[in-house]
């Protein structure tokens, strides 16, 4: 199952959250954890620790949304947070 088809009712949400204005685990940390395990559940390895986590997960969900046509490539803006 595809990322958007699993989450089409937030979509609008994870596409803010790709392309950086939305912090996902913080805004939206039910949705967070949905996706968390989606990725695991597709094979992602985490490293457990918050941020690189956060980071991998972005990125997957960066990947899938471009490919999926639902974000163009480079719409992502690369912003350090401070936890």
């Amino acid at each position: 199952m595809s990322i958007t088809a699993k989450f089409k009712k937030s979509i609008d949400i994870l596409r803010g959250a790709a392309e950086g204005q939305i912090a996902l685990d913080h805004k939206y940390p039910k949705i967070y954890k949905k996706v968390t395990k989606f990725y695991i559940e597709k094979g992602v390895e985490f490293k457990d620790d918050p941020c690189d986590d956060y980071e991998i997960l972005l990125d997957c969900l960066y990947a899938d949304l471009v490919t999926e046509g639902v974000i163009n490539e480079w719409s992502r803006s690369k912003v350090c947070r401070i936890d």
